[in-house]
């Protein structure tokens, strides 16, 4: 059932989780504002805008992601993946509780990678702080805008030339399997 416009009375107080999707709902919330709050206590170190915030958080929200979609689609009016291709059919799956919850994660799951990825980049090209505060603070709640604004300011502090000879390097510790010797 879909709640009308003036049917909905909102609600600015806590609830308790109702059942296994609205936990994983508050746990996965509390995660990510903890990677959050280690991008902007700790933006320069590998082990916070790499390896938690880049990769383990990520990665264990997505193996949480994969199956909740996975299930979701199995619940009680069995959905089809095609119905993310309009409107009507997204308003259909988002019905769905652990649908809802994927969609949660998905949304939670992307900005995160891109705020690590943001902290990583400002600190190889040696962003001011402030500025990378700001769009780690805005990202997390309006990723787009988030984006755009670490684009301005690495654009005007014409950091984006330094981003691209960092990202265009190739790693000089390997070489092509073709020419490794005693395989």
């Amino acid at each position: 059932m879909f709640v009308g416009p003036l049917d909905h009375v909102p609600y600015w107080h806590l609830h308790a989780p109702n059942g296994a999707a609205g936990w994983m709902y508050l746990i996965a919330f509390i995660a990510t504002a903890v990677a959050y709050l280690t991008l902007i206590v700790f933006p320069r170190q590998s082990w916070a805008n790499f390896w938690f915030a880049g990769l383990i958080l990520p990665l264990l929200l997505s193996i949480l992601y994969t199956f909740v979609l996975f299930i979701g689609f199995f619940v009680p009016n069995i959905s089809s993946p095609f119905e993310f291709f309009s409107l009507p059919g997204l308003r259909f799956l988002f019905a769905k509780n652990l649908l809802l919850l994927a969609g949660f994660l998905d949304l939670l799951i992307m900005p995160l990678l891109l705020a690590a990825w943001m902290a990583r980049k400002a600190a190889q090209v040696r962003m001011p702080y402030i500025y990378l505060l700001i769009c780690l603070v805005v990202t997390f709640g309006a990723p787009g805008t988030g984006f755009v604004l670490y684009a301005l300011f690495a654009g005007l502090g014409g950091k984006w030339s330094q981003i691209a000879r960092f990202d265009g390097q190739p790693p000089v510790n390997t070489s092509p399997v073709f020419a490794r010797s005693g395989d």
